[in-house]
């Protein structure tokens, strides 16, 4: 939690609490649905590798300063929210070719449902 605090002052955002504790969870035991995905380690890094991504599929980038990457599988679809103050974002996915992102549902339904598949 401390690095995620110190993210959220070095950026100047707040975090939703229902990722606080998803970020908590993982960082005891990564849930067994998400074995080969990468969860946020550095903003910076998941981000980047999606905006590759976007590069390599001469997709437009969509991503905006207050979206946030916090999963990437196998480097070829990542998930984010916007980071807008909302508590319960909306999460969008994007797969490899798709050019552009699907809105799946909130963050709270997302992390009650994704790891258990």
């Amino acid at each position: 939690m401390e690095n995620l605090n110190k993210i959220e002052q070095e950026l100047n955002l707040n975090f939703p609490s229902i990722y606080k504790k998803f970020y908590l969870e993982c960082q005891k035991s990564v849930p067994k649905g998400m074995v080969g995905t990468d969860l946020f380690h550095n903003k910076s890094e998941l981000k980047e590798w999606a905006l590759e991504l976007l590069e390599e599929d001469n997709a437009e980038n969509f991503l905006t300063d207050n979206d946030f990457v916090f999963m990437m599988h196998q480097g070829y679809m990542f998930w984010y929210f916007k980071i807008d103050g909302n508590e319960n974002p909306s999460v969008y996915f994007y797969r490899e070719m798709s050019l552009k992102p699907d809105k799946l549902t909130d963050l709270k339904t997302f992390l009650l449902e994704y790891p258990k598949n």
